[in-house]
């Protein structure tokens, strides 16, 4: 199975160079026309398929189905088998893997019209991409996501809409970083407000240590978007 053979929209993204060379990430562009019975949605299970159907709105059904459908077939590319084959388990906390032998690690993560999915072989890998709609205002999560660098470095910005970008920069930053840990937003561990991962240097996030032994970047998103990527040391 290669990558060519995909019944999706899937690119590689490319990284930059302090990013680490085992780890891969993919952007999905999702096609919300594409029906949940389609033979492009064939390779999920029968688990998968009951998930996507539970969904109320065909928007988010074919956000799973068109997210986790890219994964098995990128998952059979890394280890050779058949993607319908597959199967996954889930840690205490949630976080799933592939139970094969030598599996690589994976995250993935969906908004909007677009999917994002991180691999590596060699570390724990977090990926986010979030809808960074211009009229949210950021100040109503604050508090549950900011620690005090990052209020700081965002409350100096000069204007409403570069504080509304930073805040969507920083948010996806911090959840890439709790899902390589392995918790999410609302983790006791881990507080996202915890920690801090400004100032930002180009794409790379100052991630203190209260995260774990972390790093996180930001990634080129389409128009719109913010997303980020971390890994463990």
């Amino acid at each position: 199975m290669t990558e060519a053979t995909i019944p999706f929209d899937v690119r590689p993204m490319p990284l930059p160079d302090h990013a680490p060379g085992d780890v891969r990430v993919w952007l999905l562009h999702i096609d919300f026309s594409m029906p949940l019975d389609s033979a492009a949605y064939a390779v999920m299970n029968a688990d998968e398929r009951a998930r996507a159907a539970r969904f109320l709105r065909h928007a988010d059904g074919a956000r799973f189905g068109a997210v986790r459908c890219a994964l098995r077939h990128l998952l059979a590319a890394e280890t050779g088998d058949d993607p319908a084959r597959l199967a996954f388990d889930a840690v205490d906390r949630g976080r799933p893997f592939l139970v094969h032998r030598n599996a690589p690690d994976f995250n993935v993560s969906h908004s909007g019209g677009y999917g994002l999915i991180a691999m590596s072989r060699e570390r724990r890998v977090g990926a986010d991409i979030e809808e960074a709609r211009a009229t949210f205002d950021w100040r109503d999560l604050a508090p549950a996501v900011l620690g005090d660098i990052d209020r700081r470095e965002i409350e100096a910005l000069p204007d409403d809409a570069a504080r509304n970008r930073a805040f969507f920069d920083c948010w996806t930053a911090k959840e890439a970083v709790l899902k390589a840990h392995g918790d999410g937003i609302g983790s006791t561990d881990v507080a996202m407000h915890g920690f801090s991962v400004l100032p930002r240097r180009d794409v790379r996030y100052a991630v203190t240590r209260g995260a774990g032994a972390f790093d996180a970047i930001s990634l080129t998103a389409p128009d719109g978007y913010a997303a980020a990527l971390a890994w463990s040391y």
